[in-house]
């Protein structure tokens, strides 16, 4: 990989250089949020890790205080 500026294809993300993070998602953070549908939340982020795994993507889950706030949602 060069050091450049990239454009076209040569600048989309790859599985090689990327990583994703899913923080917190607990049914305690879920039953917090008030933002949003919390329904869509969790279909969006299963949706996500589930498309991470289909193009090789590292992911990474974790949690705060597992006793209070829960396992990590089903489907993740």
């Amino acid at each position: 990989m060069t050091t450049g500026d990239k454009a076209g294809l040569g600048a989309l993300l790859t599985p090689e250089e990327s990583v994703l993070a899913l923080i917190d998602h607990q049914p305690f953070q879920v039953a917090n949020l008030h933002s949003h549908e919390p329904t869509m939340v969790v279909n969006n982020a299963v949706g996500l890790a589930k498309a991470a795994k289909v193009f090789d993507v590292p992911t990474i889950l974790t949690t705060v205080l597992e006793e209070r706030g829960g396992l990590i949602l089903p489907g993740l």
